[in-house]
């Protein structure tokens, strides 16, 4: 069992982007910043939804308190995650499939300036 204890500061309901916004507490004495994996775990189990609409926009931790506080946005559905989360929002919340999604990108990004390349010649 860890020593982290997690608290919902505060919850705004963005209904634009069909999401809500958490502000996160993690009380960690004596114990390292909690990990996105485990914030994410905690909402989704709070809010009794899938992980996969959860995502932790960044974590900010206060030197020598023991305590930070998490941005979190969860979506009602992760498809419409993926099209608004940027890229490295989304590589570092999914993992492997995150890491996957933004080497895509890439070989995108570099096809297209190659394409520009031949076309200036």
């Amino acid at each position: 069992m860890s020593a982290e204890s997690f608290n919902i500061v505060h919850i705004r309901e963005n209904k634009l982007l069909a999401r809500r916004e958490l502000l996160v507490e993690a009380v960690h004495q004596n114990a390292s910043t909690p990990t996105r994996q485990s914030v994410r775990e905690w909402v989704a189990k709070q809010l009794g939804i899938d992980i996969s609409n959860v995502f932790v926009r960044r974590i900010k931790t206060e030197f020598g308190r023991g305590r930070s506080l998490a941005e979190v946005h969860v979506y009602n559905d992760s498809k419409i995650a993926r099209v608004i989360e940027p890229l490295y929002i989304l590589a570092r919340n999914l993992g492997e499939e995150g890491k996957k999604l933004l080497e895509e990108a890439k070989k995108r990004r570099n096809e297209r300036r190659e394409k520009k390349k031949r076309k200036k010649k």
